[in-house]
């Protein structure tokens, strides 16, 4: 099962994160004036996460109802049609208003992490989620390598049309290789959270709003920094943003054993300090192609390990019988975080150019303090 789930989690990511950093050529081909093409990138990337924010607790509770498998269907099935129908497109506003409908359909990656989560043996949930961070990150990550391939050599929209052929492929793996045994909850049964638990789960739901936010908000101006430095900007744009996912899938499940030493807790706050060197460390190096691509290597290894940390914590202190409404809330941050950080990574690349990536820190020491006084009060 881990095996399927991880690549299914690995395709879709791929498959959803490829245009990621290439939303401003794309914005381009479709005619978008040049003073637009950063704010219509970013509402593009914002629209699907916007709507991922604010249906993924639905889909949770529906996943704690009705079963995981059925909101990996779902999702899948819908996103991919979402895909192919954008190959018809012709205009930005009806891109736009796609990518919300698409965001609808989310929630699979949250349903992943709630399977595995719940049907991993005991010891074995650190590496089972690692693994499926993993996955997820990396396809993230290598997206827009593969975007950037395809645009380089292709019209932009065959990219739509094998992101959605990837995505049906997904659901049918999932309906003939998954199988799930699931227990909904009884009437009877009431599973509430005491006043710590709540605090517990705000505490990460924060952290992980904050950490999405730093990411996406460099996300889609990574190209702009890069179209200024090399002739074929899609493919090195596509590469450069790829890195992270590379470095990511080398040293996500290595980083996961050091959970079981030092804890979820200090691990995330090595990984959160290290995060914030690498947002200053994009400032310094922007106006070298292949500094900026080291900078990025690193930030994948920095980055790797914090959200399999949170998936992990939430498992160990959260029951079962919630724990997919619980990882729907986390998902919604997450999705909050992506909204926003798209959204206000356009609007402050226009006024401060590379002075957005100090902006970007100041969210990540928010994020380290955070972590860090919570541990104080736990200790």
């Amino acid at each position: 099962m881990l095996i399927i789930v991880s690549l299914g989690s690995f395709l879709s990511t791929l498959a959803m994160n490829q245009i990621l950093p290439l939303l401003p050529f794309i914005m381009q081909e479709y005619g978008v004036s040049k003073d637009k093409i950063s704010l219509y990138s970013g509402l593009a990337y914002a629209g699907s996460t916007l709507m991922m924010a604010l249906f993924a607790p639905i889909w949770g509770i529906l996943a704690d109802k009705y079963g995981r498998k059925k909101m990996l269907l779902r999702a899948s099935l819908g996103m991919g049609l979402c895909l192919l129908v954008s190959v018809f497109l012709k205009t930005a506003e009806s891109f736009i208003i796609l990518r919300f409908i698409m965001g609808f359909f989310s929630g699979f990656n949250s349903a992943c992490i709630a399977l595995i989560a719940v049907s991993a043996p005991k010891d074995e949930v650190n590496y089972s989620l690692a693994k499926l961070s993993s996955s997820q990150i990396t396809g993230s990550l290598l997206g827009p390598l593969f975007g950037g391939v395809l645009m380089h050599f292709f019209d932009f929209r065959v990219q739509f049309a094998i992101s959605g052929f990837l995505l049906i492929s997904i659901f049918l793996l999932i309906l003939f290789f998954v199988k799930e045994e699931f227990s909904p909850i009884k009437k009877e049964e009431k599973i509430s959270l005491d006043r710590n638990l709540y605090f517990f789960v705000i505490i990460l739901c924060i952290a992980s709003f904050l950490v999405q936010y730093s990411q996406t908000f460099i996300g889609p101006i990574i190209g702009l920094f890069v179209s200024n430095l090399v002739e074929n900007k899609e493919l090195a744009t596509g590469f450069c943003f790829s890195l992270a996912g590379i470095a990511s899938a080398i040293f996500a499940p290595r980083l996961s054993k050091l959970a079981k030493i030092y804890g979820e807790i200090n691990l995330i706050l090595i990984s959160v300090f290290c995060l914030l060197i690498c947002l200053i460390l994009h400032y310094f190096t922007c106006n070298n192609y292949v500094l900026f691509c080291i900078t990025r290597f690193i930030t994948g290894i920095s980055f790797c390990s914090i959200m399999p940390s949170i998936y992990s914590l939430i498992r160990k202190n959260i029951p079962k019988q919630i724990n997919s409404r619980i990882f729907g809330i986390n998902q919604s941050f997450f999705g909050i975080g992506a909204f926003l950080g798209s959204l206000s990574g356009g609007y402050f690349y226009n006024i401060y150019e590379a002075k957005v990536f100090f902006i970007c820190s100041a969210f990540m020491f928010v994020c380290l303090l955070l972590i860090y006084f919570y541990k104080k009060t736990k200790s």
